[in-house]
């Protein structure tokens, strides 16, 4: 019998959700009406956008990598769909050819990465620039038009209590779930993540895997611009750069590991729904926006730390970091003048080697002798 290889435990997948859980009841103390319907389903809507977005950023850093062209490739498919809006061309064909523009910046990376040996870091870094650049050059500084009727029934409209778009993001995470669990591409991307080396040696193909996965990315990047701009009702300048942070977050506060090999899409979609909540909370509780991106550096770096405990089995202790802080120490002691190092000191006065009780048994046998 056929058995899907997702590579996480059922406990694993639970866990960002019983979180998601005690969010929901922590949100009910704090601020009254937390959990009415009204309010949950726009909790769920906006999940849905950074969901959809993370999609990739799940399979990048589930094969070793990262994705940092995430924010202008969000954006510049959204100022392109209002654009071509504003020049009165079809929307299927409009949506099409963003989602092709999406899929094209993803095949550059990929190919970078797989074929040039590009840091993905660095690959997808300068990328991110340069579409920067293009998005600067096709608006000259201002965006137009404003997204299809389509689109805008897709983003904001309801299906009575529940966003169309967070259908959506449902059917989407059934797509990529049995993806991960039951095609030869799923177990593809365990297996890069997991030992590249050992899986170029079994005769898997590593860089299809590694460009597929780049190509995904970058489709998932366009649709969440395509989404986002009928969302708004416009598109503008660095509507993407604030999902940067969160398409990581997402992915690493699901468990997923950012080492790559282990993890699934559906810990993603936890970590989505856990940190619109937390969100929420910060809101009611009048935490701006900077508290906001402290506390998705601090789960970025808090759950690296649990990876690479999880990885080598090496924690750090107390007293081993006492320790290796030892040999800085001397950096903070003040220097010693010439006086003070020729002062009589009780603490350098020479000792003897031999041991008190040792000395006194050789004076004793010295005296018995004579």
């Amino acid at each position: 019998m056929f058995r899907p290889r997702t590579y996480v435990r059922p406990v694993d997948v639970a866990i960002p959700y019983v979180f998601v859980a005690v969010a929901l009841v922590l949100g009910a103390i704090v601020a009254p009406g937390f959990l009415d319907s009204n309010h949950m389903s726009s909790m769920a809507q906006t999940a849905s956008y950074i969901g959809i977005i993370a999609i990739g950023q799940t399979l990048v850093l589930l094969i070793g990598g990262i994705d940092l062209s995430i924010p202008y490739t969000v954006n510049l498919a959204a100022v392109l769909l209002a654009g071509y809006q504003a020049n009165g061309m079809s929307s299927t064909r409009d949506i099409a050819t963003v989602l092709g523009v999406g899929a094209c910046i993803g095949l550059v990376n990929g190919l970078g990465v797989a074929l040039l040996d590009i840091n993905p870091l660095v690959m997808t870094l300068g990328m991110n620039s340069i579409l920067q650049g293009i998005t600067l050059i096709y608006t000259h500084g201002s965006p137009i038009g404003q997204a299809p009727v389509f689109v805008t029934t897709v983003s904001t409209g309801w299906w009575g209590h529940i966003p169309w778009v967070a259908v959506l993001w449902i059917g989407l995470t059934i797509v990529v779930t049995l993806a991960l669990a039951f095609t030869t591409f799923g177990r593809s991307i365990y297996a890069v993540g997991a030992n590249r080396r050992a899986t170029e040696l079994s005769g898997l193909p590593v860089k299809r895997t590694v460009v597929l996965a780049y190509v995904i990315s970058g489709l998932a990047g366009a649709l969440g611009g395509i989404l986002l701009v009928g969302y708004s009702g416009q598109a503008y300048l660095a509507m993407g750069d604030e999902f940067l942070l969160p398409s990581i977050a997402v992915v690493v506060i699901g468990g997923t590991s950012i080492f790559g090999g282990k993890g699934s899409y559906l810990q993603t979609a936890g970590g989505a729904l856990l940190i619109t909540v937390i969100e929420s909370i910060l809101i009611s509780v009048d935490v701006g926006e900077s508290g906001q991106n402290i506390m998705y550096g601090v789960i970025i770096l808090a759950t690296a730390y649990l990876g690479q405990v999880a990885i080598t089995g090496h924690q750090i202790r107390l007293g081993a970091l006492n320790s290796s802080l030892g040999a800085f120490r001397g950096w903070l002691t003040p220097a010693r003048s010439a006086d003070e190092a020729m002062r009589p000191d009780s603490s350098n006065e020479p000792r003897s080697s031999i041991p008190d009780d040792l000395g006194a048994q050789k004076r004793e046998k010295g005296n018995g002798d004579e």
